[in-house]
């Protein structure tokens, strides 16, 4: 079967804008842009004839709105996912400054992230397996990051409705690495998450300061809105009245796994559909998508219209960020995967 569609949707500035679209023999599609390594869409098949095949994830109309604003659905984020720290990285002796684009911190990477670029690509495919290998040389000070980078992205759809994510990254010099998807999930396929259950395997947290930084350090979820370890409907915990829940308007935590298999779960509201998400990251941070507000280029999406489940090392407010330092002659792999039951 031929599992593999490409499909150019624009040119801009000598580059070619493209879709990929994975498919395996149950019908499941992942279509990915290589316009910011970004999971575009993750579809089931259409139960008939007369009905469309439903997207599992939040999606812009077309895929010329990913470039016309940035708003991170789906996208490759980095070189470092989430924020630091009023923009300051303590680089040994040399205080490194960054931009402010999420003040007061320095968040995504900067205003060009990678899920700005635009990627060089390849595709392969085996008897059960379809992929995408997505290349970037981030060069060295492109916002303000030290060091050349090349990246590598790589999405797998197998014929076990399982998608994995594995990132790849070098260096030529010391800098900063910890770069993840964004996706934002929503099992029912409309509508918004609120009925959805959602069961974290974490036994810790990290409760957030006024800025949005985790500058308290770990605490149990034990008694707390935060404890998911059996899971629990997501409208229950974002309308909690827990201070943290209420000043983010929501999950915007990061939870710190506690090593088994299956990190995150979250089911559908009828309970027919099922994610399981598997990560060698040691943690995952919640968002369940607070400042949507149907404007702009993401019109068609609003407040808590889905859940990102993100696959990283934990912000921290330690400013010498050393378990997301990078060096010459070391490697960045990360892999999540994303199995889905229906």
């Amino acid at each position: 079967m031929e599992r593999i569609n490409i499909r150019k949707y624009q040119y801009v500035n000598k580059q070619d804008y493209c879709e990929i679209t994975l498919k395996n023999k149950n019908g499941v599609t992942a279509t990915i842009l290589n316009y910011g390594a970004t999971l575009e869409k993750f579809c089931l098949p259409a139960a008939d004839s007369h009905t469309a095949p439903e997207n599992m994830i939040l999606s812009l109309p077309r895929p010329e709105d990913y470039s016309k604003a940035r708003n991170f659905l789906g996208g490759t984020v980095g070189r470092i996912i989430g924020r630091m720290a009023a923009g300051t990285w303590q680089d040994g002796d040399t205080t490194r400054q960054f931009a402010i684009n999420d003040a007061p911190n320095h968040a995504h990477g900067g205003p060009e992230g990678f899920d700005t670029q635009v990627f060089t690509f390849r595709v392969q495919q085996t008897a059960d397996t379809a992929s995408v290998i997505l290349d970037l040389i981030d060069n060295a000070g492109h916002d303000g990051y030290p060091g050349t980078m090349h990246l590598t992205a790589t999405y797998t759809l197998d014929d076990f409705d399982t998608l994995t994510y594995h990132l790849h990254a070098i260096t030529d010099a010391r800098t900063l690495c910890n770069p993840a998807n964004h996706a934002y999930f929503n099992l029912d396929g409309h509508g918004d998450i609120l009925h959805q259950t959602l069961q974290i395997a974490a036994d810790n947290y990290l409760p957030l300061d006024q800025n949005s930084i985790p500058s308290f350090g770990m605490a149990a979820v034990a008694r707390t809105a935060f404890d998911l370890r059996d899971g629990r409907q997501l409208g229950a915990v974002v309308q909690d009245e827990d201070p943290d829940i209420s000043f983010q308007h929501g999950l915007n935590h990061p939870f710190i796994l506690n090593g088994h298999r299956v990190a995150a779960t979250l089911t559908s509201s009828d309970g027919k559909r099922r994610l399981s998400l598997t990560t060698t990251a040691p943690s995952i941070v919640v968002y369940t998508a607070n400042h949507f507000n149907h404007t702009g280029v993401a019109a068609n999406i609003g407040q808590y219209d889905g859940v990102a489940l993100e696959a990283q090392f934990p912000p921290t407010a330690d400013k010498t960020l050393n378990a997301i330092t990078l060096l010459p002659g070391e490697a960045f792999n990360a892999e999540t995967s994303w199995h889905i039951e229906y």
